[in-house]
């Protein structure tokens, strides 16, 4: 007795994970998350106290890290990373934790606390519109 066995559909299988992966293009990934983060970013500037501006000004939204930052922390391969904060100036950490001498005045944990619900929706709702997007185009 012979026994076959047929198998269809892989066709419409590997349509579809091409189609997964212009979703997950890593360019259009980072301006959606670079997007969701941005109101971070303006409620902090809002919250530094301001001395010089120098810290405010700093405040961004972006996929680099310092040459200090990466090399403490290196992104994980096949990843996309967005991060929001301050340039690395001194003034930044001890304004955001004080010293032994003066207590913190924080503002991106502040500012990340009041927007993560926001951001997180901003960021399903922009990710929902490129499947979307994707799959009828």
């Amino acid at each position: 007795m012979k026994t076959g066995l047929r198998i269809e559909g892989f066709e419409e299988v590997d349509r579809n994970l091409e189609k997964l992966a212009e979703v997950a293009d890593e360019k259009e990934l980072r301006a959606l998350g670079r997007e969701a983060l941005r109101p971070v970013a303006d409620m902090a500037k809002e919250l530094v106290r301001r001395r010089t501006g120098t810290l405010a000004e700093s405040i961004r939204v972006g996929s680099r890290l310092s040459a200090r930052q990466a090399a403490l922390a290196p992104p994980e391969r096949g990843t996309v990373e967005v991060y929001v904060g301050p340039a690395p100036l001194p003034q930044a950490i001890t304004e955001e934790f004080g010293t032994v001498n003066e207590t913190g005045h924080p503002y991106m944990r502040p500012a990340w606390d009041a927007q993560l619900r926001n951001v997180l929706e901003r960021l399903r709702d922009g990710a929902s519109a490129r499947l979307t997007r994707v799959t009828k185009g």
